[in-house]
């Protein structure tokens, strides 16, 4: 059950009828005096904990919530819990993917929530980005062979010609791009030859692949021939990454260990396909 789900089935903004089926449902429960003082109610030995009850309080946005409001609101709980047990014995948590997933996902951020509320320090973000470096990476250099023409179909038959032989084809109406050198060019020189959107993706080729782009009326070929990278080393300019990435990393360890956990307390047998 998701939170919209969960505000939509505890609001209690209309109380027409409510009211009375609640505390109709309160009369028909046994009135139990040795509940722990964290539970407000016990559904066939499964408590509902007084924090999830305040916090449903804390969703109808009143400072002072009467005893009816009070009633609606434990008498939710009450159906909500007998309908998840219901649910239960239906075998719904095994067949239903929706309800697999929800209850996958609550668990999962339960279980995560530590990490991303995660604060390291300065100090703990920066180890962290000396020790993974190569996820901060980035091309800085790029050695580039490129071609130029007015004709979609004679790009596309070079780089299918270039492609399969991996050596530029002589083929009339395409010619190499001017000046372009063939040296490693840091990235923001070869953008004044292919422009921004261009060198932005060739940063992203594989070496030796190739690609077609549309620029200014014309078809570019762009072949990437080798490149180089470069690594930050300025915690200031990436924070936000390096922590996201931190957490994520952090979130990741804590359910890998939870899931451990889990897997030595059960009997697992399995069946190689």
């Amino acid at each position: 059950m998701n939170k919209n789900t969960d505000i939509r089935w505890l609001a209690v903004g209309a109380f027409v009828g409510l009211t009375a089926a609640a505390f109709g449902i309160l009369r028909q429960s046994s009135a139990v005096t040795d509940l722990p003082e964290t539970a407000v109610a016990s559904v066939n030995d499964v408590f509902i904990g007084r924090d999830r009850f305040n916090g449903a309080l804390a969703r109808l946005r009143t400072d002072d919530p009467g005893d009816a409001e009070k009633a609606a609101i434990l008498a939710r709980l009450v159906e909500e819990e007998l309908m998840v047990q219901r649910g239960v014995e239906l075998g719904m948590t095994e067949s239903d993917t929706e309800v697999r997933n929800a209850i996958l996902n609550s668990l999962v951020a339960s279980v995560t929530a530590e990490a991303d509320a995660a604060a390291p320090t300065d100090d703990e973000l920066n180890e962290y980005l000396a020790n993974n470096a190569e996820r901060f990476s980035y091309t800085a250099s790029l050695s580039v062979q490129a071609w130029e023409t007015d004709d979609e179909p004679v790009a596309q038959q070079f780089i299918t010609a270039l492609r399969m032989t991996g050596s530029p084809p002589t083929i009339d109406g395409i010619r190499s791009l001017p000046d372009l050198p063939t040296a490693l060019l840091p990235a923001d020189e070869l953008r004044t030859y292919l422009g921004p959107a261009i060198t932005a993706a060739a940063a992203e080729m594989p070496n030796g692949s190739s690609a077609v782009f549309a620029r200014r009326g014309r078809w570019l070929v762009v072949q990437v021939i080798d490149k180089e990278r470069g690594y930050v080393t300025d915690l200031n300019s990436v924070r936000n990454r390096v922590l996201l990435d931190y957490r994520r990393t952090l979130a990741d360890e804590m359910l890998a260990q939870y899931i451990d956990g889990l897997r030595q307390r059960a009997d697992v047998t399995v069946a190689i396909p």
